[in-house]
């Protein structure tokens, strides 16, 4: 009978230093990722204000993306006039096979340029999903590409029907 609280008493003790054993090797664990993470951090920081052109500043980044895709909206706004105004220029004279080919030249054109503002319409979008691009701005250049591709269509409606195709 003796024996019974000895052995429960024991069993308590060796659970208890068991569990307080485990417990202390998981924190000091977790205290070098810690500290390891904190270092690395401090690297980082360090390397970012030696070199400030690399790209580890979570501002600069989306910053120029969004200076690139306006300079590429601006860009493709040129490229959509100059082909809205080379579509109007075009004569449809010549034989059927000249009149299609030259047809089929300008449309194409008209169709490249609709995608590339298709791509860059989806790129605003992710800007603007991502939170690094505001709603009002994302708008505002989502109706410019809209009149553009509108142009565009219109472009090539007077060139279908100035050169009597219809694709």
């Amino acid at each position: 009978m003796k024996k019974y609280p000895y052995m429960i008493c024991s069993a308590a003790v060796l659970c208890a230093l068991m569990l307080a054993g485990c417990g202390s090797s998981h924190e000091k664990e977790l205290e070098q990722q810690v500290a390891q993470l904190q270092k690395q951090v401090q690297d980082l920081q360090t390397d970012a204000a030696d070199n400030p052109e690399s790209t580890g500043s979570g501002e600069s980044a989306p910053a120029s993306a969004q200076e690139e895709s306006i300079d590429t909206l601006d860009a493709l706004t040129e490229k959509v006039q100059k082909a809205v105004q080379n579509a109007d220029a075009a004569t449809a004279s010549g034989s059927l096979n000249e009149r299609i080919s030259v047809f089929f030249e300008h449309k194409t054109a008209l169709d490249a340029l609709d995608r590339e503002l298709d791509a860059l319409e989806d790129d605003f979008e992710a800007q603007y999903r991502s939170g690094s691009l505001r709603y009002e701005d994302f708008r505002t250049r989502d109706r410019k590409i809209e009149d553009l591709e509108e142009s565009l269509d219109d472009a090539e409606d007077r060139l279908e029907n100035r050169f009597a195709l219809d694709d």
